[in-house]
């Protein structure tokens, strides 16, 4: 089988196109015509419509003292352009910053930056490469190295090996940022990849501690979505209008759903309407919901 999006060639069993994001025909085609659009749009079954536009980690970890200042100056120039949303221009200075450092932990910083920003542009092969660098950085059996173990199992769909390295790095820092947030991110199961790993509640309370831990955007993204996912969709409106998701449509897409489910009928067009002009592609019932309302 073969993306119609893409043209990479694909298993038998897979949902979505792991090098373009692109969901099959045959997934879309499992949802129902005649939905009553008055109780509002379904989420339990909108989850698995998710593109490949969430990072499975998060760029940002910090660099608060180094004797490397220029290597921590290049990687927070890269950190303005990601969070701009340009990962493209973020990726060489990342790489820059790296040949910078002379430490190992600025190394393990730039290198776990570029990997996520290879993941934000669907390099899945280089993001593992440059994880699996930072790897040979740390300690063993340090925080680094169960966390960045963790990410690569993840990249590898390894879930069983990504929960264990996730929940150990998580256990030697319980405040430890990336730990949490990796974990909740796992708990929301995204993608339809660990089942048996999915609940709705852990996530929220994985989120909503990385939220505590660091009030980045990206942090509160990732609670705003655990909220969605336990129909708190008050909370998902609340973090989402907080922030600048006109550069982010799958945000927008999340916070149109959120402002139907609480039939905000306007509101939730808007931000449905922005999310599929930014490229988000959605399943039927939600054309059919802007046409009927």
């Amino acid at each position: 089988m073969f993306c119609t999006k893409c043209g990479k060639e694909l298993g038998g069993n897979q949902k979505f196109c792991t090098n373009c994001g692109n969901p099959f025909k045959s997934t879309r085609n499992n949802f129902s015509k005649t939905q009553p659009y008055s109780q509002g749009i379904k989420f339990s079954e909108l989850r698995r419509y998710i593109p490949a536009l969430v990072l499975l980690g998060i760029i940002g970890w910090g660099m608060y003292a180094s004797l490397d200042d220029d290597a921590v100056n290049t990687n927070n120039q890269a950190m303005t352009a990601y969070d701009s949303g340009d990962s493209s221009q973020a990726i060489p200075q990342f790489e820059q910053a790296y040949e910078q450092a002379t430490t190992n932990e600025t190394k393990i910083t730039t290198l776990v930056n570029l990997a996520y920003a290879y993941q934000a542009e669907g390099e899945t092969d280089k993001s593992i490469e440059a994880f699996k660098k930072a790897l040979t950085f740390t300690s063993n059996n340090s925080y680094d190295y169960y966390l960045i173990s963790g990410e690569i199992a993840d990249l590898e769909n390894k879930p069983n090996s990504a929960y264990l390295a996730f929940t150990k790095a998580n256990e030697i820092n319980p405040e430890g940022f990336q730990a949490n947030n990796a974990l909740a991110l796992l708990y929301l199961d995204l993608y339809d990849t660990a089942p048996q790993y999915l609940d709705y509640k852990k996530a929220l309370f994985y989120a909503q501690k990385a939220y505590n831990l660091n009030d980045s955007q990206i942090a509160k993204e990732n609670l705003a979505l655990a909220h969605y996912f336990n129909e708190n969709y008050t909370q998902t409106i609340s973090l989402l209008s907080s922030i600048n998701i006109s550069n982010k449509p799958m945000y927008a897409y999340f916070l149109g759903l959120a402002y139907a489910q609480t039939d905000q009928v306007s509101n939730a067009k808007y931000y449905l309407k922005q999310a599929i002009a930014g490229g988000m592609e959605v399943p039927q019932e939600v054309y059919d919901y802007l046409y009927n309302n």
